[in-house]
């Protein structure tokens, strides 16, 4: 695998309301859907509504910035 170069790694990118750098994003991803799935995983696929509003959430987040990118 490559490393990630520095000019990557502190592009900026609209996350919702606000500019984050890569590391802030895949850290955001991380914290809302790794623990969504962890918990799924420990209910046998049973999901708490907590976890179901995070990932809604995401994934608005991520159709917004996927469709900044495409405009570039």
């Amino acid at each position: 695998m490559k490393k990630v170069t520095k000019k990557i790694k502190d592009q900026k990118i609209r996350w919702g309301s606000e500019d984050v750098d890569m590391l802030q994003l895949f850290t955001e991803l991380d914290r809302c859907v790794a623990e969504v799935v962890r918990n799924m995983y420990q209910m046998d696929g049973d999901m708490y509504m907590s976890d179901y509003q995070k990932l809604c959430s995401v994934q608005w987040k991520i159709e917004g910035t996927l469709s900044l990118l495409k405009e570039k």
